[in-house]
């Protein structure tokens, strides 16, 4: 499984992401408060929400993120297409930035293109 951080502003939380509608989805399991999976058939997407992974960063990394109160919610998925198909999603929040667990922080429109 791989990984990515979502990373928004203080309005953004995990519920933005659980009400949405995936499309393609078989349906949704809440595992815990902070944590869900989007059951796609072969394919499944967990989100989970912590505060703690601020603390996982180096301060060269947080000041390269552009919110003062940034919240972060870890996407695992076990298939690259599926999530780059997910975060195109006209519905998928805009705004927001990613962290793509190989040192880049930018904007989710910049990482849906690359």
């Amino acid at each position: 499984m791989q990984w990515i951080i979502l990373i928004g502003n203080e309005d953004f939380n995990l519920n933005h992401i659980r009400n949405l509608k995936h499309y393609g989805q078989n349906k949704t399991t809440n595992l815990a408060e902070n944590r869900f999976v989007v059951d796609y058939g072969d394919d499944h997407v967990f989100y989970e929400s912590s505060e703690d992974i601020i603390n996982d960063y180096e301060e060269v990394d947080v000041e390269r993120i552009p919110f003062s109160c940034p919240q972060f919610i870890m996407m695992t998925y076990t298939n690259e297409n599926l999530m780059k198909q997910i975060l195109s999603q006209e519905n998928f929040p805009r705004g927001i930035y990613i962290d793509d667990d190989n040192g880049n922080i930018i904007s989710i429109e910049d990482f849906i293109v690359s």
